[in-house]
This record gives structure tokens, C-alpha cells and sequence, in this order.
């Protein structure tokens, strides 16, 4: 198991890397992503989605250069070296595919500690094998892929200067455009909690603000996902169904919701205001919050995901005060 300040540093290093590579627009493409990790890219027919393989020194690496492989299934994605080195913000590649392959990236620290500035104090346990122990860093590591794919340079270019909350409709144009999927969307936005210092968390852009994921059932209606979740208010005074969101589990709309005029709910309406019970986890119902709840305009396939955001709007809310954060990662 790593350290808290192992992981924060790993979480700094994909940060740095990202911002490093990003182009102007701060898009990271897998080209400039798998360069800076000395890393080739191999599509081929496999029995697995993707992996990260070593390539022996002494063979001189893949044309005379770099010492990891990604391997990715041919079949699964369609792809071939052509669109990966043109790949750009706008023709990214499949969004899986992109996070298929940060993850193997992000895999290959736990066998390279110290070459981009991150020494590992973790030992064996006792009893246990340096496999194992090698294992437990993967575990520990594979969560910071978002850190590669979403650079703070494009993440500050949404954020920084907005006068209010972001809708659900620019975080959407935000991935695609970075070329992530909802998960990951999400799953960055939690990780500023590694990243203080960036001060993010305190812009307009995400005060007062949650967003999480859905999934349509068959009847025209959702079930609200636990994870990811991503929620961010003043004094951590938040509406009392986030707290419920966060303890369980595709629980039905209509019951986390108070309108059954949402479209969450099985009603016709994708954007609702209110009055909610609000309040910290220990007491979710101190005060009334006005609050506006928006969800992905898409079609109501079965199993379908979709994003859903909850926020303040500008007018009610109090002047900036320092934000905490709720994360289920």
C-alpha cells in the first residue's frame, strides 16, 4: 500500500505530463502521450482489451527506441496507426480507447519509479511476494489515468474565469472535445481534491455544484449511480439526496428526486428547480436549498448512461467562502 504522499506525488507527476504534452487547446493526444512515456502503441488481435508489456533492452527496443508496449485489441477498437498519428482535439480517438490506454501508461510507474521523479518507499508485507507488492501499486496507481487525459491547462481554459456554475451542457462540449468519457469527466474533477494547490475548487465555475451519472431503466426511467460522483459546496452543506446518492447504489430516481415531473423520473421535463432539504451527511435536513437539477438531453435507451448536475444558481448563492469536497473514489 502506497502512501498518502506517494499517491499525491504519483497524481502530480500525470498532472505534470499531461500539461506537458497537451497542445495549445490543452488536448493530449495518445501520439504525444505514448511518446513522453517512451511507449509504442501495438494493435493486433488479442484476447483482452489492452496491456502493457516490457520490451527487453537488449533488443534494442521498436526501431532502435523506447522500452513499453501498449498492446490493444484490433478488434475491439478498429483502429490503426493512421488515425492514432492524426489524431487531434477534433477527431480524437474512441474515448475507451484513449482511456485504455492512459491506464496501461499509468501502469507502467509501479515498474519504473524513479524515472519520472517518483521513488516508491512501499516493501513487501509480510509474506508477501514482490509480484504482489507490484500488484498493490497497479491498485493503487490505476486511479489517476484521468490525470492524463484531462490536462489542467484545458481543465483551467473551462473553469477559471466563469462567473457561474458549469452547466451540464459545457461539460459536455468539454468531453468531447478532450476526448473522455463520463467516467473519467468525473473521475478528474474528484482528483482536484489531490490537487489543492491549483485552487480550482473555489471558482465559480465549481462552487456549488455535483454531478453524477445516471442509467436508464426500461420503462422511461433512471437509477442514480454511486460512483463516480463528484460534489462540491460551501461548508459541505449539500442537498440532502446527495448524501443518499452517495451511500446507495442505483437507487430509483423517482425515489432520490422530490418531482415527478423530471425526466429522471419517468416526467417530461430535463431541467427542474426547486426548494431542498439540505445539510452536512450528520444532518441532511438543517435548511431549504434552491437548487436546479439539468440531465443529458439524450435519448432513453435501456442502459444507457447519462450525466445529471446538480447546482446554486449564481443568484442565490453566498459570497465565495473555502469549499469542501466530497469524492466516492
Amino acid at each position: 500500500m502506497l502512501a498518502p504522499t506517494e499517491l499525491e506525488r504519483i497524481a502530480s507527476v500525470c498532472a505534470a505530463i499531461a500539461n506537458e504534452v497537451a497542445d495549445d487547446s490543452g488536448f493530449v493526444s495518445m501520439r504525444s502521450l505514448l511518446a513522453r512515456f517512451q511507449a509504442h502503441l501495438l494493435i493486433q488481435p488479442m484476447l483482452v482489451e489492452g496491456m502493457l508489456a516490457s520490451i527487453e533492452q537488449g533488443n534494442g527496443g521498436i526501431n532502435g527506441e523506447g522500452r513499453w508496449a501498449v498492446l490493444i485489441d484490433s478488434e475491439t477498437y478498429g483502429v490503426n496507426e493512421r488515425d492514432v498519428e492524426s489524431e487531434n482535439g477534433r477527431r480524437p480517438l474512441p474515448n475507451r480507447l484513449r482511456n485504455t490506454i492512459a491506464h496501461e501508461l499509468v501502469h507502467s510507474l509501479a515498474f519504473r519509479p524513479s524515472e519520472f521523479g517518483v521513488q516508491l518507499k512501499a516493501k513487501p508485507k509480510s509474506g508477501e511476494t514482490p509480484d504482489e507488492l507490484v500488484r498493490a501499486i497497479e491498485r493503487n496507481t490505476e486511479q489517476f489515468s484521468p490525470l492524463l487525459l484531462w490536462s489542467g491547462k484545458a481543465l483551467n481554459q473551462l473553469v477559471v474565469g466563469k462567473k457561474e456554475t458549469l452547466s451540464v451542457e459545457q461539460l459536455l462540449e468539454a468531453r468531447r472535445n478532450i476526448g473522455i468519457s463520463r467516467h473519467v469527466l468525473i473521475n478528474r474533477l474528484c482528483l482536484l481534491r489531490r490537487m489543492e494547490a491549483s485552487g480550482l475548487l473555489a471558482c465559480a465555475g465549481l462552487r456549488n455544484l455535483a454531478i453524477g451519472l445516471a442509467e436508464w431503466g426500461n420503462d422511461g426511467r433512471s437509477v442514480v449511480r454511486n460512483w463516480p460522483l463528484f460534489a462540491n459546496f460551501d461548508r459541505k452543506i449539500m442537498p440532502a439526496f446527495i448524501w443518499k446518492i452517495a451511500h446507495q447504489d442505483r437507487a430509483p430516481a423517482d425515489t432520490v428526486f422530490p418531482d415527478k415531473t423530471f425526466a429522471m423520473c419517468g416526467g417530461s421535463n430535463s431541467t427542474i428547480q426547486l426548494l431542498a432539504d439540505a445539510g452536512t451527511e450528520a444532518h441532511p435536513n438543517v435548511k431549504k436549498l434552491s437548487i436546479q437539477i439539468s440531465i443529458e438531453d439524450k435519448g432513453r435507451r435501456p442502459k444507457g448512461e447519462f450525466l445529471f448536475v446538480v447546482s446554486v444558481p449564481a443568484s442565490v448563492q453566498a459570497n465565495p467562502v473555502a469549499p469542501h469536497t466530497l469524492s466516492s473514489m
